[in-house]
């Protein structure tokens, strides 16, 4: 078990932060069946509000902590390739799972969409057919086109290319000056991501990734910075965590109380972030043999865990089993399931480099 090496080297806490969030995307998307907000999703049981909570308690943080920690990883990967490879890295790896995943994985959440929501009686590949002529809001919840999770991965290369070119243009000014800027410039990216995080782009924070890119590709990877933040613990994680709370308790028992709730759910979002790598820097900086695979595992886990949710969830209502009961085998079966097939996937890789 080692602790994190010096500032030129990977973070191990920020490694295990990301798999285990990653790790939380089937319980998290498995909840989803079971919202109170009238989001039809690719299969809709029932509203229920102690499911629905996992979603509640997790939405204003989840994805705006993957960004940032997606920006720390940038800057080890910047150091280390150039800005040339890290451009041709984000194009080949990202760009082809993309395009990869949108021609084999959605269409099967597209289809399980259309069989549940439309009735659609059709076999899967003709279904491809369908896939490709109904566009509408590109999530597929419809039975149609669908980027569906995979637009994490469409933003996170736009994102990076801008990145490119404001991290260039910041090279640019004397280490002197920016390290005199440092507090400002944290200062402005934190107010840029919280003023944007109502302007939605595909109903998405985009610009708000984007200042959460920079914060953490300028910030979170720093060690000095992540020490000054760890003196802020006792106040940053409880207000968190309350508010996160409150947030759920406000959207599922109570009404009128609007105004309230949009705090709540803003001080989720705001504290959450640097709570989480509070947390993960007092006590997940390590990397041992579980960590290790978990973190090599998490992009392709990441890629191919939906179409297992979707056809768990499918294949368990098909025969029977009821609305609840759903909920929670399907998580025993789909995390054990999407595990293998990553387990199977690296196994040929290492197959064929030996060759």
């Amino acid at each position: 078990m080692t602790k994190s090496a010096s500032r030129g080297s990977r973070v191990n806490y920020i490694d295990n932060l990301r798999w285990m969030c990653v790790l939380l995307l089937i319980p998290y998307h498995a909840a989803m069946s079971y919202n109170i907000w009238g989001e039809d999703f690719y299969i809709f049981f029932e509203q229920s509000k102690p499911i629905a909570a996992l979603v509640l308690f997790c939405s204003p943080w989840f994805m705006p902590l993957m960004f940032l920690l997606a920006g720390v990883s940038a800057k080890f990967s910047l150091k280390k390739r150039g800005y040339l490879g890290f451009i041709k890295e984000r194009f080949i790896k990202l760009g082809m799972t993309f395009i990869l995943g949108v021609l084999l994985i959605n269409p099967v959440l597209s289809y399980f969409a259309d069989v549940t929501h439309n009735g659609y009686i059709g076999n899967y590949f003709e279904h491809y057919k369908v896939f490709f002529t109904r566009i509408t809001d590109l999530s597929g919840n419809d039975g149609g086109f669908a980027v569906a999770h995979l637009w994490f991965i469409l933003v996170l290369i736009i994102i990076s290319l801008e990145a490119c070119v404001i991290i260039k243009i910041v090279e640019i000014i004397p280490v002197k000056k920016r390290e005199s800027l440092g507090l400002i410039c944290f200062i402005v990216l934190t107010l840029a991501a919280i003023a944007t995080y109502k302007i939605r782009l595909f109903d998405k924070p985009v610009h708000t990734y984007f200042f959460l890119f920079l914060l953490g590709y300028y910030f979170y990877g720093d060690k000095t910075y992540i020490e000054k933040l760890k003196g802020l613990k006792w106040f940053i994680v409880p207000t968190f965590l309350i508010s996160a709370t409150l947030n759920v308790y406000l959207v599922e028992c109570t009404e009128g109380f609007y105004r309230l709730n949009t705090i709540c759910n803003y001080l989720a979002f705001i504290l959450g972030v640097p709570a989480l790598i509070c947390l993960g820097s007092l006590w997940l900086d390590f990397r041992n043999d579980v960590t290790g695979f978990f973190s090599e595992i998490s992009y392709l886990y990441y890629v191919i865990h939906f179409p297992v949710l979707v056809f768990c969830q499918y294949t368990l209502d098909q025969i029977g089993m009821n609305h609840t009961g759903n909920f929670f085998v399907t998580i025993l079966l789909a995390v054990p399931i999407t595990l293998t097939l990553c387990i199977i996937y690296k196994s040929i890789k290492m197959h064929l480099a030996t060759k």
